[in-house]
């Protein structure tokens, strides 16, 4: 029985050292394809691979996606709603999503009609049109609406904006 014993003993340490060299080898190879994945410039890690992600995103977009997105962000807008109003006040800002370079250098340039014409716009509404999510998307729908007339009329190729982001809206 005692040589029994010993012999188990033998063969779990045998096994047992297998598995450890196994174990071994793949994690050497594990680390060296990383290693090279990295070198080579496949692998990103840190700051830079959020900002790569975050770029091929915006990159990608749907409707063109061989062209860079570009972001104009509008100052603030400040509204104030008539006397005897739920609010009193509208405080607005907003970005505009275009793929046209053309588009936004046309917004700059255009900046003081697009604003003049924004504010009459938002003029026109009551706090109780603006407190619901529909409310809301139909203001953002005719900022759209407003942007895309004055680049129509104001630049020759007429420039092309794909959306209106909210980045601020405060009622008080």
């Amino acid at each position: 029985m005692a040589e029994k014993d010993n012999l188990d003993l033998g063969e779990d340490k045998k096994s047992s050292r297998k598995w450890l060299i196994i174990t071994s080898a793949v994690m050497i190879l594990l680390l060296g394809g990383g290693a090279a994945l990295y070198l080579n410039g496949m692998l990103h890690f840190g700051k830079d691979s959020a900002k790569s992600n975050a770029t091929e995103e915006v990159d990608s977009g749907e409707s063109q996606p061989s062209k860079a997105a570009k972001f104009y962000k509008f100052e603030p807008f400040v509204v104030n709603f008539p006397a005897g109003s739920d609010a009193q006040l509208l405080q607005i800002g907003f970005s505009v999503l275009t793929y046209e370079a053309q588009t936004a250098q046309a917004m700059e340039k255009h900046a003081p009609m697009l604003r003049n014409n924004l504010l009459l716009l938002l003029g026109r509404y009551r706090p109780q049109d603006l407190q619901s999510v529909e409310g809301k998307e139909a203001l953002r729908q005719a900022i759209t609406g407003e942007i895309q007339k004055v680049l129509e009329l104001r630049t020759e190729s007429g420039g092309r904006i794909e959306s209106v982001f909210f980045t601020q809206f405060v009622m008080q």
